[in-house]
């Protein structure tokens, strides 16, 4: 057998094996192309999760601080109108010693 022989002999056993095998291997490809894409879509799915994850433990935690802040305005509220009523409270006791001091300077004949 010469060289030509054995190439072509070769040749014809590979057509052979891909004719015989070609259905198996056409859909081994497949099937691998399917499971990459599969594998990326599964990886996407994951990242979305945990973003997904991610964002409601962000709106959890604004809903917290949300609630914080409504009960610190609240507190704030409240602080603000007892402390306008004290206030008004001490004006109140201030006019009215004003109106017992002020008659008795003006009776004060050095005040004249």
């Amino acid at each position: 057998m010469n060289q030509e022989q054995k190439q072509s002999n070769l040749s014809y056993h590979i057509e052979s094996y891909f004719s015989r095998y070609k259905e198996l291997i056409i859909t081994t490809v497949i099937c691998l192309f399917l499971t990459g894409i599969y594998d990326s879509i599964n990886n996407q799915t994951a990242e979305i999760k945990k973003w997904y994850e991610l964002m409601i433990n962000i709106q959890a935690e604004q809903r917290i601080q949300s609630i914080d802040l409504e009960s610190l305005k609240s507190t704030l509220d409240n602080h603000h109108t007892q402390s306008t009523v004290r206030l008004e409270e001490h004006e109140g006791r201030i006019r009215a010693l004003e109106l017992k001091i002020t008659p008795k300077q003006h009776l004060h004949p050095l005040s004249q």
